[in-house]
This record gives structure tokens, C-alpha cells and sequence, in this order.
């Protein structure tokens, strides 16, 4: 068995040349056909002479292509349907340059030099149709088409360009999926792991076959990065034997596989807003570098604020505020309040001194009035409010509008309605409203979402 698995080695080692010879028939039959046409004109009859000997190592070169395809093809984890064409393809290919060469050397006549022609024209279709299916191969069946104009596309019966993802400005409104994690792999993993050339069984073009992977395992297993294969063998050490992707390729960055590793942790969904995660700290600073959005204007998360004076914070901590930075090195704060007593001791004006550092704020559940959102109106880096089941109305949502900052804002189980909503439109930046349990009626959400496309109104089940 060894012997065999050893001489099988040598095969797939030898086989690998293929794509080095593949473009030797490639370069010599087209400049073989370039010479045959140009020597029909008479000032460039000298060129005739040499096409014979151009087919003759256009056709030798075919042939060894095929032999190191063959070859190659015992590496497996290639669609067995593409690559059988391929096959057939390619040996057809280097039949008729041999028939070409016998022709071009044949003794002349009237329907030889038709023939030739023939032939000539097959060859140049052909070449570029088998190199097509190879690429196909290598880079997946879409590589070719996946840029190409809607006009070119619709004449050859392809579907209209999926819409492009928005640029993504805002961290919050980032999709975790489609804008983070699909990205990645098909940058740096897709290319040998697509339909048509399958490595390990493991195709990484589609949120289900992620979920599932190949040969080797589960390529994500909810909640537990060692049993995720896909994580696990993207977090390797570089010189181990499983790390992917193999030597040549560039690997994912450092950032990158921490987002996959939070994608992962947070229940791996097919979609869902980062503003839906709890991100701090190394997670969060990957997210602004591999979005780009490090320093970028219109992230409030990058804003720089003086750091909160120690005592004060110290002194909230104590009344049962939660109260945490969003990341290493930045002063920003994520404050939360989670105390079930002494609640009459507590006043959102004590949070006043921090006015300037919260961006995110969550006091659900607070018996929150109009006159508290006064205060929290004063809050102006605030990115995420959430101040969900409390007994506010659309008169204190008025003192909301000026949050020019605001992305995210829960006002689920309150009692606002539509006029409230109308206060909130001044808000440029505001992409997340959560509406569900209020007095908002279907009719005003369908005209914001027709006013406002690039807001996500959420409005549960039991919205009316």
C-alpha cells in the first residue's frame, strides 16, 4: 500500500507541471494560426514556411498538456463532470493539431488547403473553450463571468449581476455574514474550494456548504472553534501541514480570523447586523480595520474624547451601572445598568458627567419618563440606544433628535407612535429602529421604508 500511495505521489507531483506545459500548445498553435493567416497576404508569404514546424510543436506540446492533465487529475476534489469534459476537450484538441501538422506538411491540394483551414478555425475555438472549462477548474465556474457586463451576460443567457453590498460606513449596519465573513472566503478560499474544484469535498461558495464542509469535518460547528474545521485550519500555525491556505496563497490576516472567530462564537448566522453582537475590545478593533472604517469620518466609533474621571464611574459601578470602555485604547464607554433594587436612588442625570464618552446606552426596563430622554438628549456621541419597555412617548422622543450620531435604537414595548416616529427623521445616521409592541401603525413604517430604503425597520409580530 505504501508503494502504491508513493508512485501515486509521483503522479500528482508530476501532474502539477500541468498548468506550467498547458500553455505552451496554447502560445505555439495561436501564433501558428496568426502565421497561416498572415501568409496568405503576399507580402508575408515567407511566413508560410515556418507553420508546419509551429503545428508540429504545437501539437507535441498539446499532447504532453494531456498526459500531465491525466496526471493532475488523480489529485481528485475536482467536479467529475467538468473535469470529464475537460478531458475530452483537450485530447480532441491535440488530435487536430496533430491532423493540423499532417495536413500543413501534406502534399497540396485544393481540399488539403481546405482542410487546413477547417482545422485552423477548430483550434482556435477550441483553445479558447478548453481553456475556459480550465478555468472553470481552478477558479470556479463563475470566474470568467463574474464581472462580465449585464449586455454581454444576457447575450450569452446569463442572469443579471447579483446587486452589489453597499459600502459599509457604518459598523453597526454591517452584515456579519454578508459583508464580513463571505467577503473573506471568497477572496482567499473559493478559488479551490468552489463547486467545480472541490478540495476535501469542502466548497466555501454558499452559507450551507460552510456550515457543512468536506472530508475532514464539520466546517462550522456553532459555539465551538475546535471542532470548527474551517477555523481551525485558518488559525494554524503557517508551517503546520493543515494550515490553509497552502504555501503561495495569502493567507487571512490576524483580524480576519478573529471576526470569523466571533462569527462563529455568536451562532455563525446566515445574517444579522454587527450592531446585534456584543463587540469590544480586539473584536471591535478588527472590525474597523477589515471594514476599513479605522479613522473613516463617518465612524463614531473612532472619535477621540478625554478619558471619564475615575471617581465618578467608580461611584456609578457601586449603584449598579455596568460600565465598560468598547475597546483597548479608546475611552469610548458602553454603559448598562442592571441593579433589580434600590432603583429610586438612581437618576439618569448622574450619568451627565459621561455625557461626552457613552456611545452605547442600555436602560430597558427602567420606568424610563419623557423628562429622562431630556437628559440622555444631551448624550451627542451616542451611536446605540436601547431603552426598550419603558413608559415613554412621542412627546420625549422629540429630545432624541439630537442625537446626530444615532444608528441603533430600540424602542421596543413603549408607548410611541406615529408622530414620534416623524421626530426621528432628522437623524441622518439613525439605519436600526426596533418598533415591535407600540402604537406605530403598519402604514407609517411602509412610508418611512419607502422615504428612508436604507433603514431597517424592525417591527416584530406584533406591530400595529
Amino acid at each position: 500500500m505504501d508503494q502504491i500511495t508513493e508512485v501515486l505521489d509521483w503522479v500528482i507531483f508530476i501532474g502539477r507541471f500541468h498548468p506550467l506545459i498547458v500553455h505552451l500548445p496554447i502560445g505555439i498553435i495561436l501564433v501558428g494560426i496568426s502565421m497561416y493567416i498572415l501568409a496568405k497576404k503576399k507580402k508575408f508569404s515567407q511566413l508560410k514556411g515556418a507553420v508546419p514546424f509551429l503545428m508540429g510543436a504545437g501539437a507535441v506540446s498539446a499532447i504532453l498538456s494531456c498526459v500531465f492533465g491525466y496526471m493532475l487529475s488523480f489529485q481528485g476534489g475536482y467536479d467529475a463532470e467538468a473535469l470529464n469534459s475537460h478531458q475530452w476537450m483537450g485530447v480532441a484538441l491535440a488530435v487536430f493539431a496533430v491532423l493540423a501538422f499532417v495536413f500543413m506538411v501534406w502534399e497540396k491540394t485544393k481540399r488539403i488547403v481546405v482542410l487546413q483551414s477547417g482545422l485552423m478555425v477548430f483550434l482556435l475555438v477550441g483553445l479558447g473553450y478548453t481553456g475556459h472549462m480550465g478555468g472553470n477548474l481552478t477558479h470556479g465556474a463563475s470566474y470568467l463571468t463574474q464581472y462580465s457586463p449585464d449586455p454581454l451576460r444576457k447575450l450569452v443567457g446569463l442572469p443579471p449581476k447579483p446587486e452589489k453590498r453597499p459600502p459599509v460606513t457604518v459598523l453597526d449596519s454591517a452584515d456579519i455574514f454578508l459583508d464580513v465573513v463571505s467577503p473573506m472566503l471568497s477572496d482567499y478560499c473559493v478559488s479551490c474550494h468552489n463547486p467545480g474544484k472541490s478540495k476535501g469535498d469542502l466548497v466555501l461558495s454558499s452559507y450551507d456548504r460552510i456550515i457543512k464542509g468536506g472530508e475532514n469535518g464539520q466546517g462550522v460547528v456553532i459555539g465551538d472553534l475546535k471542532e470548527s474545521e474551517l477555523y481551525r485550519r485558518v488559525s494554524l500555525p503557517e508551517h503546520h501541514d493543515d494550515f490553509m491556505p497552502p504555501d503561495g496563497k495569502k493567507p487571512l490576516s490576524g483580524e480576519q480570523i478573529k471576526l470569523l472567530e466571533l462569527w462563529i462564537m455568536n451562532g455563525a448566522p446566515e445574517k444579522g447586523q454587527m450592531g446585534d453582537f456584543q463587540i469590544e475590545g480586539d473584536y471591535l478593533s478588527a472590525a474597523n480595520k477589515v471594514l476599513g472604517l479605522e479613522g473613516h469620518g463617518g465612524n463614531s466609533l473612532a472619535r477621540k474624547v478625554e478619558p471619564a474621571d475615575s471617581l465618578v464611574v467608580a461611584s456609578l459601578n457601586a449603584k449598579g451601572y455596568v460600565i465598560r470602555t468598547i475597546s483597548e485604547g479608546s475611552y469610548l464607554l458602553d454603559v448598562s445598568f442592571v441593579a433589580q433594587k434600590n432603583l429610586e436612588n438612581v437618576s439618569i442625570e448622574q450619568l451627565l458627567p459621561l455625557k461626552d464618552q457613552i456611545v452605547y446606552l442600555n436602560l430597558n426596563n427602567r420606568n424610563l419618563g419623557d423628562k429622562d430622554l431630556e437628559v440622555i438628549g444631551q448624550f451627542e456621541n451616542m451611536v446605540r440606544l436601547n431603552i426598550h419597555s419603558n413608559p415613554i412617548t412621542d412627546e420625549g422622543l422629540s429630545f432624541l433628535a439630537k442625537l446626530e450620531n444615532l444608528e441603533v435604537l430600540n424602542l421596543y414595548g413603549t408607548q410611541i407612535g406615529d408622530n414620534g416616529l416623524e421626530r426621528l427623521e432628522l437623524l441622518q445616521k439613525l439605519n436600526r429602529i426596533y418598533l415591535w409592541n407600540t402604537q406605530v401603525t403598519l402604514e407609517k413604517v411602509e412610508n418611512l421604508k419607502a422615504k428612508y430604503p436604507d433603514l431597517e425597520i424592525n417591527i416584530g409580530e406584533e406591530a400595529s
